[in-house]
This record gives C-alpha cells, sequence and structure tokens, in this order.
C-alpha cells in the first residue's frame, strides 16, 4: 500500500491548481471518499511547502478510481490531444484509409463541435475533406450531414478565417515593435481585445489575440493593463477553457514575468514554479524567469541551484535566444551569490565561444551581466575594451527613450573611465543625470533606475549619492 500511494502522492502533486479548479467544478461524486481524495489533492497542490499525506485506510481502488478519472476528465478537455486526433484522421481522410468506425465517430463530432470550440477552423476544413471524400464515392449516406454542418457554419468559419487574418498582421507590428523600436503596435489593442474577449469565436483565435496582447503590453512595459487580460484566463482556465499543459506552463510563466514587472514577488515566484514544473521546449525561458524572480527577492542560493541543476537541459537547445539569455542570468546569479572571479571566467568562456550570436541576439542583456561581473572584479579596463570594440555605448543610445533598454551599458562604460582617471567626477554625474532625464517616467522605468543606481553605488558612492539627489529635482522620484 505504501508503494502504490507514493506513486499516487507522485501523480497527484503534477496537478495543476487550474486542472484542480476545474475538475472540482465538474465532479459529481456519489462516493465521498473520493470528494476527499479530490480534495486533499486540491489542498496539497495550492500548499506544496504545507503538504498532508494521503489517508492510507482509504481503499487503495478509490485511489485508482479518482486517478483514472482525473486522466480521462482532463484528457477530454486538452485541446493539445484533440489536435493530434484531427491530423491523424485527416492523414486518414486525405489518404483513403479511414475506417467504417472512425467515419462514425466524425459524424458524432460533427454533431459536438461548434464555432466556440478551440481548434474549430481546423475542424471545419476537415468535415470538407471529408465532404470531398464522401461526394467522390458518391456516399450519399453520410454526405448530407456533413454538407449540413459545412454551411450551417460556413459564416462562422469566414469569420474566424478573416480575423486571423487580421491578427496576422498585428503581429508583424507587434513583434516589428520589439526589433524595431520605431514601428508602433498600440493600433491594434482594441481589435485585439475584442477578439480575445469575444466568447462566440474559436478559443484558437481568442488565444491567439491574448498572446499577442500580450506581447504588445511588454513592448510598453503596461503591466497594469495586462492585469486584465490574465485575470480573464485565470477563469477561462477554471472552466477547462483552452486547456493544455502547455499552455497553462506557458500562462505560468508569463504570469510569473508580470507579477515581477507589478512588484508581487511572492506571486511571481508562486507562477514561476509552477511554470517549469514539466519540461517543454520553452523550460529554459520559464527557468530564466522564475531565476530574475528568485534574484529580485534576494533568494540568490535558489536561483544558483536551479539554473545548475537545469545546465543538462540547456545543452539539448540550439537556440541562441535561450542559450544567451541562461548565460547572462548565469553570470548574473554568480555575482549574487559573491562568486565574482567565477561569473568573469564563463561570461568570457562564453564570449569567446559565441561572439558572432551575442552581438547579433541579446548583446545588450549579456553585456549588462559581463560589465556588472567585471566591474566587481575591478577589471574596467576590459569594460572600455569591450565598450569601444563592439560599440556598444553608440548601440544602446539609439535604444535610449525606447521600452526595452535602459542605458545600463552607457553607465557602467562612463563607470569604467571615471575609475581609469579618464574622466572626472562631474563628468560621471551629468552622464547619468542626463541619460536619466531622457527616459519616459513611469513605475516600471523608475524601479528600474533606482536598481541600477543602487547596482552602481558601491564604485563610487558619494557622486551616486548626488546623482539620485539631482534625479529627485528633476521629478523621476527615485
Amino acid at each position: 500500500m505504501k508503494n502504490k500511494l507514493s506513486k499516487f502522492t507522485e501523480f497527484a502533486n503534477e496537478l495543476y491548481p487550474h486542472e484542480l479548479d476545474y475538475l472540482l467544478g465538474i465532479q459529481k461524486f456519489e462516493h465521498p471518499e473520493n470528494l476527499k481524495i479530490l480534495n486533499l489533492i486540491n489542498y496539497n497542490v495550492k500548499n506544496p511547502h504545507n503538504t498532508i499525506p494521503f489517508d492510507t485506510f482509504i481503499d487503495k481502488r478509490r485511489y485508482s478510481y479518482v486517478k483514472n478519472w482525473i486522466e480521462t476528465s482532463l484528457q477530454a478537455r486538452d485541446v493539445d490531444l484533440f489536435y493530434d486526433w484531427l491530423i491523424g484522421y485527416e492523414k486518414r481522410v486525405l489518404t483513403d484509409i479511414i475506417q467504417v468506425n472512425e467515419e462514425k465517430e466524425l459524424l458524432k463530432k460533427a454533431k459536438e463541435i461548434d464555432p466556440t470550440h478551440y481548434y474549430f477552423i481546423r475542424f471545419y476544413e476537415l468535415m470538407r475533406y471529408y465532404r470531398d471524400y464522401l461526394i467522390i464515392r458518391n456516399r450519399t449516406d453520410y454526405y448530407w450531414t456533413i454538407e449540413s454542418f459545412l454551411k450551417t457554419y460556413q459564416a462562422p468559419y469566414q469569420t474566424a478565417i478573416d480575423l486571423n487574418t487580421r491578427v496576422n498582421r498585428a503581429t508583424e507590428d507587434i513583434v516589428g515593435q520589439y526589433f524595431q523600436s520605431q514601428t508602433e503596435s498600440r493600433q491594434w489593442e482594441e481589435f485585439l481585445q475584442q477578439v480575445f474577449f469575444n466568447k462566440e469565436i474559436d478559443g484558437y483565435t481568442r488565444y491567439r489575440a491574448a498572446v499577442r496582447l500580450t506581447y504588445m503590453y511588454y513592448n510598453y512595459r503596461d503591466f497594469s493593463n495586462l492585469r486584465s487580460i490574465y485575470e480573464e484566463l485565470d477563469r477561462s482556465f477554471q472552466a477547462g477553457i483552452f486547456y493544455s499543459r502547455r499552455i497553462l506552463a506557458n500562462y505560468y510563466a508569463n504570469r510569473a514575468m508580470m507579477h515581477s514587472k507589478l512588484g508581487e514577488p511572492e506571486l511571481a515566484e508562486k507562477y514561476g514554479s509552477l511554470s517549469i514544473q514539466h519540461e517543454n521546449s520553452d523550460f529554459i525561458f520559464y527557468l530564466l524567469n522564475l531565476c530574475g524572480v528568485l534574484l529580485k527577492s534576494k533568494k540568490n542560493k535558489e536561483a544558483l541551484q536551479i539554473m545548475q541543476k537545469s545546465i543538462p537541459q540547456l545543452r539539448k537547445t540550439a537556440n541562441y535566444y535561450y542559450r544567451i539569455g541562461f548565460a547572462a542570468f548565469y553570470i548574473r546569479t554568480l555575482n549574487a551569490n559573491q562568486m565574482h572571479a567565477e561569473a568573469v571566467d564563463y561570461a568570457e568562456t562564453f564570449h569567446s565561444s559565441y561572439k558572432k550570436e551575442i552581438n547579433k541576439n541579446r548583446w545588450h542583456l549579456f553585456y549588462n551581466t559581463y560589465f556588472q561581473a567585471l566591474s566587481l572584479n575591478e577589471n574596467f579596463g576590459k569594460i572600455l575594451s569591450l565598450s569601444r570594440r563592439y560599440n556598444l555605448v553608440e548601440k544602446e543610445k539609439q535604444q535610449i527613450g525606447e521600452a526595452r533598454y535602459l542605458p545600463i551599458l552607457l553607465w557602467y562604460t562612463t563607470l569604467a573611465d571615471y575609475m581609469e582617471g579618464n574622466i572626472s567626477a562631474k563628468t560621471l554625474e551629468q552622464t547619468i543625470v542626463w541619460s536619466c532625464r531622457m527616459l519616459v517616467e513611469n513605475n516600471y522605468r523608475i524601479r528600474k533606475i533606482k536598481d541600477l543606481l543602487d547596482e552602481l553605488a558601491p564604485f563610487a558612492p558619494e557622486i551616486l549619492h548626488s546623482i539620485i539627489q539631482q534625479t529627485q529635482l528633476y521629478k523621476l522620484k527615485i
């Protein structure tokens, strides 16, 4: 019994909170012990640091029944599993190998699926393939049922196609804004909100709109408006809408980022931990989110343990965006744990191996942490050498005032010039104060500016104190 319950406990602990919310909402258990087990799973999942062991006196068959019921109930709502089913049937129809029992299942699905289904668009297209399959074979027995489905939902299908075409155009502007700071994307906000909050259209289109709103709000650092999107997603997941473990993990990672930006560290850590509960193709990205949250909360040892434990996963990815992000956060984590020499060694080794990729992809993030490590090792000459060799300050100046950048490299380079005796204290002050005034004033920037000034303060405390006073006079509210 002990081994059985240990396996059940492992299964239960892997469930997500929103899965439990949905399961509790649909359960109709007649036996009280089934509900008792489900309630305890719910408590343990939502209180991972204060769990209660399962009752060994309950018949083990109850645990087996609940486990099977959970798996069956979640699989029935899983949009990723439905997509796998859909692709399989599409292949069967197009290659003329569909069987009689499978055709009956298609007819059954046609009676169940409407324009609000997550993959309504793809199912509608499958029905068109199937209609062609039937008509060429003079199969009038099933043909009229499928033809009726297609005619009934032709208008909603066309609407969904048109909406996705507009979402694609919005995507070009939104993603383009990330890479080209002069591009604007706010003009798509109202349209995307209308799509997302419209419960009469398919889930796939609605969720695409939510993802693009997330991207757009991050471009503008508008985290307050982002909250309403995630509150609606929260309600949807509780109701089993948009459900798959992949989508939930992505949702948890994005919520972690949002709460972190809004200065809500406990919620950020909670959702960040949930996002890395299972490995997927975006695991490294979710890991870095959590690492950033832990560092902000001064949980430096925890962050280091997580990063070091995840190095094997890093080796599996060929995505340089993730690799460079991991390297930057690992350097910062080593610095936070007072391992400054190790941080410089790691940074130099990585930079030597991936110079081209760094300067093409995430140069600002990487050199930020690299300069931090060099400063902590008092290697200011190396900062100046790197900054000039790769023209980093000029590249950064082109982005100052945009949502994504703060003048971190400018400040580190100017500080290095001061520490090397190349410029005066007055020039250091003027440079930093000038760049502060160039920034748009919002709460996120204010916090980041203060964090950066605090980061530099140990190297020239009197000067940095003077800078803080001056920036307050310029109403930057630091």
